[in-house]
């Protein structure tokens, strides 16, 4: 089973996006707003999905996964409202995909890249 963390800071979207993830084979891991890099290195994640709203720093978490020697191969979906936060895919997230998403979108892109890693 590939364990996939899911930081989303709306419950009911967390959760809803959980539920789907669920039951398409992934064991999840919830957080909130506030975990770190050393929280995911523990956690061994094949895949990170990073839920933004209009409002944060896209690249804050995505950027330190990625500067950090160990958690740098773990893909990370950024999962965001706006395409703000586009620019960022190149240098700090994987792929991103926008909210609202059609969850099977999400669900084939965490699959591909958790096969990748």
């Amino acid at each position: 089973m590939k364990k996939l963390i899911l930081i989303e800071e709306d419950t009911d979207v967390r959760e809803m996006v959980a539920f789907v993830l669920e039951n398409n084979g992934f064991e999840i891991t919830r957080a909130g707003k506030h975990i770190s890099v050393d929280e995911i290195l523990a956690i061994k994640p094949h895949v990170v999905i990073v839920g933004y709203s209009a409002i944060d720093p896209a690249d804050d978490l995505a950027g330190a996964l990625k500067a950090n020697d160990l958690s740098n191969p773990i893909p990370v979906i950024i999962y965001s409202p706006t395409q703000e936060v586009a620019k960022v895919v190149n240098k700090y997230a994987d792929a991103i995909i926008a909210k609202p998403a059609e969850l099977d979108d999400l669900v084939y892109l965490a699959n591909r890249l958790a096969f990748k890693n």
